[in-house]
């Protein structure tokens, strides 16, 4: 019983004594002594840098502070993506839309039968508290719109054509 006590304090203390600063980084002062950004940065330069920041590039381990330095290399292509799908990520367009309800067993009946009768043509659904609207089709002009909905009269009463805003990066097809 002894030994169990023992033992178990000793790991209760290296515990709480290990976990007091158990890494210091260099101080930001090196990157700021540089005076460059780091897109301007040659590979000559980060390898210098990266060797006096961080110690997996140098022999010596140099850790004086609890602050440190990240160094980051952004793609230029990948930033102009994500602006232009932030500025013009959508477009404007028409669509179906089926039924509206509360309760979303109605809606789940709905989807049925729809997917019975048209399963070839996009179905989604939008939660707008405290309705769900269901919609079908993502069209570009207003006339496909009018007359992917004189289909649907045939079998679902009150359709009605919507304009929506859609985003690009979820487009697989567009209906034609």
């Amino acid at each position: 019983m002894k030994k169990i006590l023992f033992y178990s304090t000793l790991i209760i203390c290296t515990t709480f004594y290990s976990q007091d600063d158990w890494t210091l980084y260099p101080k930001k002062e090196t990157l700021d002594s540089l005076n460059l950004e780091s897109s301007d940065l040659t590979k000559k330069v980060q390898e210098d840098f990266l060797s006096r920041v961080n110690p997996i590039y140098s022999d010596s381990l140099s850790y004086i502070s609890n602050e440190g330095v990240l160094l980051e290399n952004k793609d230029s292509k990948i930033e102009s993506i994500n602006k232009y799908l932030s500025e013009k990520g959508t477009y404007n367009g028409f669509t179906v839309q089926l039924y509206f309800s509360q309760k979303t067993s109605e809606v789940r009946e709905i989807r049925k039968k729809f997917i019975s009768k048209f399963p070839e043509k996009i179905l989604f659904d939008e939660y707008i508290a405290p309705n769900i609207f269901l919609y079908s089709g993502k069209f570009q002009d207003y006339n496909n719109a009018v007359f992917s909905k004189m289909k649907l009269d045939e079998i679902f009463e009150n359709t009605l054509v919507v304009r929506k805003r859609f985003p690009y990066y979820l487009e697989k097809k567009m209906e034609d």
